[in-house]
């Protein structure tokens, strides 16, 4: 069977990136258990006067065409200036993309493009199939120095395994407000609480103790306060009997009309003052509301996941060492070796390699990227995510239409949607004797699982995942083979290394390690700009 990378074109372009400037123009007031450094490549400081756009240097973009023909694109930048032109040193930065042709969210509503893209792929799949059963009956020895694949059989073992110990530590977690509600803020509208990994936001299908229930006795309204609203409930369906859906319609616009004039501060129910959620075994900041004014404002600013209403800083141990330098060394010896490479037009590439070493040691962080790989539900591992690739969307397609056939009428395949994750690499460390390292992930939009699958599609898995890590429950590798995360990232941890790390993770107790460790946005109520974090246990 060919490599997954058997041709790669690589092009010099000048490619400009100007920082994030979604958060400019609020003034701040922070309530944090640590100071927090806001990575200047990434975003501009929303407290400072004096933040700088940064845009890169000419880059490198190497184009793997990976087993399925998909083209999967890696950019990196050797360099940065700032507005006023000055270099920002040692500030290095890689990008992950599909090539715009194999990006399935814009192929999606091109009905014909997408049609003739299956039909390519179904081809592509069969010859690649046939060609390696020819290659494996020719060559047996072939795959010697490959590293050794799980058995599905294991793997499944593995899996119904972690089901079993997921549900067993929800429920034999005995939840209580001394032990596990860390209240980091709280006024008479919210309260932002510090949650530890491996207790549930709300209450499980098993109705489990959660954070929410400690927030609600702690915060929430009393009986007299629960007794007055549900009898309101009441009265205004005695008063909405008789009424058509239009009179309905009207009475609902009316009160909602006159609820944007006069707002309303009424208490909310224990279930009303959820507003967003972490994953079990995600540490870090949730917020809840305390009244219907402050319930409405944050379910509008965490719905709008795009356009920076809210900004989430999360803190992470990946598996191996995710180095920045070897990305971009593998693309530059690619790029001398392509006949199709070209210089870049600003002629001093060799004084910036120079800035660069130079201002590697003053810098607090070694390098970072942007991971923009949509995402979807993953047909074969529900209700996980993966990334999605016209390989999955036809094969997702075809489950659908295969269900619809067998009675499933009301099923439908979900769209895939557009996912970017901005990253920095704090620095490499050392876990119970293994290889991590530590990151910090900037969610550009709010995918279900984001930063776990894009994680996990750099071959860089978060430590003590229990879904994409090692023996997980989801697809490995954010969906990837094993042999297309090899092509794609040149410093993938390896199954080796991820074995021993699961074997250590078992052994320690070890949670996930992934951390919301700060959250900004407008405060419901005042509409001041308000930031909280909170310091991660790992």
């Amino acid at each position: 069977m060919k490599p997954a990378a058997s041709l790669a074109v690589l092009t010099l372009i000048g490619r400009r990136r100007t920082a994030s400037s979604f958060l400019q123009g609020h003034h701040t007031r922070s309530i944090k258990f640590r100071p927090f450094q806001t990575a200047q490549l990434y975003y501009s400081s929303h407290q400072s006067n004096t933040s700088k756009n940064i845009t890169s240097r000419p880059s490198e973009r190497s184009t793997i065409i990976m087993e399925d023909n998909t083209r999967y694109c890696i950019t990196t930048s050797k360099n940065c200036r700032d507005d006023d032109g000055q270099q920002s040193k040692g500030k290095k930065w890689i990008k992950i993309a599909f090539d715009p042709q194999h990006d399935t969210t814009i192929t999606h509503y091109n009905h014909a493009l997408s049609n003739e893209r299956m039909a390519k792929q179904s081809a592509a799949i069969t010859s690649t199939k046939e060609e390696s059963n020819n290659n494996n009956n020719n060559a047996p020895n072939e795959h010697e120095g490959h590293e050794e694949e799980i058995p599905a059989s294991v793997l499944q073992y593995q899996r119904q395994k972690r089901k079993m110990q997921a549900a067993n530590r929800a429920s034999k977690t005995h939840v209580t407000i001394s032990q596990h509600l860390q209240t980091i803020y709280t006024d008479e509208h919210i309260v932002v609480t510090n949650k530890p990994s491996g207790i549930l936001c709300v209450p499980g299908v098993n109705s489990n103790k959660s954070l929410l229930d400690l927030v609600f006795e702690m915060y929430g309204a009393s009986e007299e306060e629960l007794e007055a609203l549900a009898a309101a409930a009441a009265e205004e369906a005695t008063n909405g009997e008789g009424e058509t859906k239009a009179q309905k319609r009207r009475r609902k616009n009316k009160e909602r009309n006159l609820q944007t004039s006069t707002p309303d501060f009424s208490v909310v129910t224990r279930d009303n003052m959820i507003v967003h959620r972490l994953d079990m075994d995600t540490s870090g900041i949730v917020m809840f509301a305390r009244n219907r004014q402050a319930m409405s404002k944050l379910h509008e600013a965490f719905r709008q996941k795009d356009t920076g209403s809210t900004r989430k800083v999360y803190e992470a141990l990946l598996v191996g060492w995710l180095d920045v330098d070897c990305w971009m060394d593998v693309a530059a010896s690619s790029s001398s070796s392509s006949s199709v490479g070209e210089k870049g037009d600003e002629g001093d590439d060799a004084n910036v390699a120079n800035n660069n070493q130079e201002g590697d040691n003053n810098t607090d962080y070694i390098g970072g990227g942007e991971i923009n790989l949509p995402l979807q539900r993953d047909h074969k591992h529900p209700p996980f995510m993966r990334v999605s690739t016209p390989h999955s969307e036809t094969e997702a397609h075809q489950a659908v239409a295969d269900l619809n056939h067998a009675g499933y009428k009301k099923l439908i395949a979900k769209r895939p949607k557009a996912s970017v994750t901005q990253f920095r690499v704090v620095k490499h460390e050392l876990w119970m004797g293994h290889k991590v390292t530590r990151v910090e992930l900037y969610p550009v939009t709010g995918r279900t699982h984001q930063l776990r699958v894009h994680c996990a599609a750099l071959g860089h898995p978060i430590l003590g995942d229990p879904a994409y890590g090692y023996y997980g429950e989801a697809n490995p590798n954010g969906g990837f083979s094993n042999t297309m995360i090899r092509s794609i990232s040149p410093t993938y941890a390896t199954m080796e290394l991820r074995d021993s790390v699961e074997k250590s993770v078992k052994e320690s107790g070890r949670t996930m390690c992934l951390h919301a460790k700060e959250l900004s946005l407008n405060h419901p109520v005042t509409g001041e700009w308000v930031s909280f974090s909170a310091a991660p246990s790992f």
